[in-house]
């Protein structure tokens, strides 16, 4: 096949496998004699994608003569790969906790230009939770599995004939750390068929009525810390004492399965108070 072909055939460019000709790794099947056109065989495409293969996992393309031509197999070339791919991911999921990070402490800073809307001050009904309780430990948190855990969470209440309707999250402070439970409303009376729905992975947690302190945040939720530390001093300077777990009630946000585009997420916080 022509070399054109054979470069859509074997996702490169033209130039590359030229190149790859140049640095003696990939030869043409055939090169006619008066016109110089290359042409390239199917069977070459082996060699082709262990070349592109060798490369991605970071080995210069000149020394990449040498894996070839030692008789490296497909099992160790596999095992190589997927070692390289644990080594990305390891390294992606740093770096999206550093953006994390960043995304935070930027929203500490600016939130003094936050367009905030005012605390209010609310009575909650008592309110029943069916979900499941992690550590989080000592700050800065990995939250990175509580989306996933929401999304758990409501596979099994849906599996065992529940509702799962408005998602609350729940942030207790113990000793060994903070924990928070990842669960879904539940009406006392029974009402929205959520109860006696506990199993090995649901528990039933019950809220009693009380005073809380309540914002909404709109938006991502990398910046909610900012939005949670707003309240928490508007709390203080009002005079207020700040009692028991506080609460995130989800109004409008994903499933958990992909929370990538959080811009339209809407989160009242409930932080219960005394005078």
């Amino acid at each position: 096949m022509k070399i054109g072909e054979f470069a859509r055939l074997g996702q490169v460019s033209v130039r590359m496998l030229r190149h790859y000709e140049s640095l003696g790794l990939l030869q043409p099947h055939e090169v006619d004699r008066f016109s110089s056109h290359r042409s390239y065989s199917v069977a070459q495409l082996t060699r082709l994608n262990r070349i592109m293969a060798l490369n991605s996992l970071g080995i210069p393309l000149r020394k990449v003569a040498e894996f070839l031509d030692s008789g490296l197999s497909t099992p160790e070339l596999v095992d190589m790969l997927e070692l390289r791919r644990h080594q990305l991911q390891a390294e992606q999921a740093a770096t999206a906790a550093t953006l994390a990070d960043v995304e935070f402490r930027l929203a500490l800073i600016e939130r003094t230009t936050m367009g905030h809307p005012d605390c209010i001050i609310k009575e909650l009904p008592a309110e029943r939770i069916i979900g499941t309780t992690v550590r989080l430990g000592e700050p800065p948190f990995d939250t990175s599995e509580i989306g996933p855990l929401f999304a758990h969470v409501a596979q099994q209440i849906a599996s065992t004939g529940g509702d799962p309707s408005i998602g609350v999250g729940l942030y207790t402070d113990t000793e060994a750390g903070t924990e928070v439970t990842c669960g879904y409303r539940a009406s006392p009376d029974g009402g929205n068929g959520n109860t006696g729905l506990e199993t090995s992975e649901l528990q039933i947690t019950e809220l009693p009525p009380c005073t809380a302190a309540t914002l909404i945040h709109e938006g991502s939720m990398s910046r909610i810390g900012a939005s949670w530390q707003h309240l928490s001093e508007w709390c203080v300077t009002q005079g207020y004492s700040l009692n028991g777990p506080c609460r995130e009630i989800y109004l409008e946000a994903g499933d958990g399965s992909d929370d990538s585009d959080q811009s339209d997420w809407v989160v009242e916080l409930q932080q219960p108070i005394t005078n």
